[in-house]
């Protein structure tokens, strides 16, 4: 295979989806991956029951570990390329992964973040809650008035007219 063949045929992979990937047909978060090397034109492989001529790239085999779909993906570019986080991402999850809201000061988060990425590829798991947008608070209440909320500017007869139903509502409760 010649390497024009192989980036045309690599180019067709969809990207490695990371460590905690989503099954196209059962929706399982979790697969099996395995490499396979680049299959030479006149090689068939099998994929999902079915044979497939060659050539094929060189990629890895996904399959879920519920329902067996079979699934190939593009090999990953680089460490970052593959799902792994970066170092702001992972000083984000140190700081919010506590049970307790004790926030780490963000310098001591960062050194963290950075050691934990030069010894190890940590993945994020696609859903949870620390990768979700964080809920703004609600909005700050108005301060009251202290002569109490000013409502819409009635006319002098308006107001005649919504001072005597008062008037009436007050002397049915006080019976």
């Amino acid at each position: 295979m010649t390497d024009t063949t192989a980036a045309v045929a690599e180019a067709a992979l969809p990207p490695y989806s990371g460590e905690h990937t989503t099954c196209a047909k059962c929706r399982n978060i979790g697969a099996v991956t395995r490499y396979r090397p680049a299959a030479h034109w006149r090689v068939m492989t099998e994929l999902n029951g079915r044979r497939r001529p060659g050539p094929q790239p060189e990629r890895l085999e996904r399959e879920c570990h519920r329902c067996d779909y079979q699934w190939d993906e593009a090999l990953p570019a680089d460490d970052r390329a593959d799902g792994g986080l970066t170092v702001d991402q992972l000083a984000h999850a140190l700081d919010n992964c506590t049970p307790y809201r004790i926030e780490l000061h963000p310098e001591i988060a960062r050194f963290m973040a950075e050691r934990l990425a030069e010894m190890c590829a940590v993945y994020p798991v696609p859903g949870h809650p620390v990768w979700q947008p964080e809920e703004e608070p609600p909005p700050a209440v108005a301060p009251q008035d202290p002569e109490g909320p000013k409502g819409p500017k009635l006319t002098p007869e308006q107001r005649a007219g919504a001072e005597a139903i008062i008037a009436e509502q007050q002397q049915e409760t006080d019976r």
